[in-house]
């Protein structure tokens, strides 16, 4: 069987999650990636799908007279059927919905898998609502990582027998749960600063935990932009520089090194001005497949990742007070740290392991071609 995986990016080193399920999938099947915008149009090795004067005058069109897919229709649908595609399995919303045309012209079976910020952003839902109404019609199968999800998706106009709950999961192999070296009072926070994840909030948090333990340290691991400038003010105007850390990105493996020596995972995240929510964030998963305990927000999926009281914490969004307790407890009871982190990573064995994740997808595509 044949499968075509559209990703909007080559390298977003915020997407490994993407990353992994190519991978997987590779084991799999015969497999073809494509990427390049909401509309992929690229090859794995850069080239693009249509000839490049359809490519140009897609272009032109686009800054005249608005999107018109006609041009990239042509070579989608061209690539699609010179490589005998089985099954077309997008990441996004946005990007499944423009794979609706040419998969209905070849009678091709359409997966879709939303992640986060393509269900909820106000403006986007906005701009494809009735793109997402003709998703919705055609697609056979659409993935959610959250029930949160779920429901937004249905409210949304999507049929509830159609939507399978399937979070992207995490190798928990790449993440050794060994808390014998951890730096007691270390918090580490993973992602780019975005309003959803919250950082100005955690960051107020950590500062009450100064108060009480002036050594204790926060990390954030991510790129240096989005809200970093506010970040870095809050963090000058509450004269803490000394006690939190900006690592830029890292790699998997040196996150998994950090994340060995952490104690706590923290992450405050809540729902954004725009209406962008969390799916099932990763990190939180690695975090404790590293067997780290987690203070959160009673947020999208993390609702299911994190088991209150048994694997981390929970608070109610933007409730400072309340995630700088659970912090405060931590750093109180090293032991209740590791406790709760050696359950987090049973948590995650028992129902977020990556390969199992991606065999629910693969099950769901095999009925499809079956049902051909």
């Amino acid at each position: 069987m044949k499968i075509c995986i559209t990703r909007t990016e080559k390298h977003a080193y915020s997407e490994t999650f993407i990353r992994d399920q190519i991978k997987g999938f590779n084991a799999l099947f015969e497999t073809y990636t494509i990427y390049g915008g909401r509309y992929p149009e690229r090859l794995e090795n850069g080239n693009i799908l249509s000839p490049w004067p359809f490519w140009i005058l897609h272009k032109v069109l686009k800054i005249f007279v608005g999107r018109n897919n006609f041009f990239s229709d042509y070579g989608m649908k061209k690539f699609l059927r010179q490589n005998k595609i089985d099954v077309v399995l997008a990441n996004y919303g946005m990007s499944a919905s423009h794979m609706v045309s040419p998969c209905k012209s070849l009678n091709i079976p359409l997966m879709v898998i939303f992640h986060g910020h393509d269900a909820t952003d106000k403006k986007l839902l906005h701009q494809y609502k009735s793109n997402y109404k003709s998703l919705f019609n055609y697609a056979s199968s659409i993935i959610v990582v959250s029930q949160d999800m779920k429901t937004a998706l249905v409210d949304l106009g999507a049929k509830k027998e159609k939507i399978h709950i399937i979070p992207c999961g995490v190798d928990t192999s790449k993440f050794i749960a060994n808390r014998e070296n951890i730096k007691p009072k270390t918090f580490l926070a993973v992602g780019r600063l975005t309003p959803k994840k919250g950082p100005l909030y955690t960051i107020r948090a950590f500062n009450q935990v100064l108060q009480k333990h002036p050594d204790a340290k926060l990390i954030f691991v991510g790129n240096k932009t989005g809200l970093y400038e506010e970040c870095q003010n809050l963090i000058t105007e509450l004269n803490i520089e000394k006690s939190v850390t900006f690592t830029g990105i890292l790699n998997q493996n040196e996150i998994s090194e950090i994340m060995g020596k952490s104690m706590a995972f923290v992450q405050h995240s809540i729902t954004a001005p725009n209406g962008d929510m969390e799916g099932s964030p990763v990190s939180i998963m690695e975090a404790s497949s590293s067997g780290l305990p987690i203070v959160s927000t009673k947020h999208g999926g993390i609702k299911e990742l994190v088991v209150h009281n048994k694997t981390g914490f929970l608070v109610d969004e933007k409730d400072v007070d309340g995630m700088a307790k659970y912090m405060l407890e931590l750093c109180n009871d090293l032991e209740l740290a590791k406790t709760l982190g050696a359950e987090g990573r049973k948590h995650i064995e028992q129902n977020y392991e990556q390969s199992n994740q991606i065999a629910k997808i693969y099950e769901l595509a095999t009925q499809l071609t079956a049902s051909e």
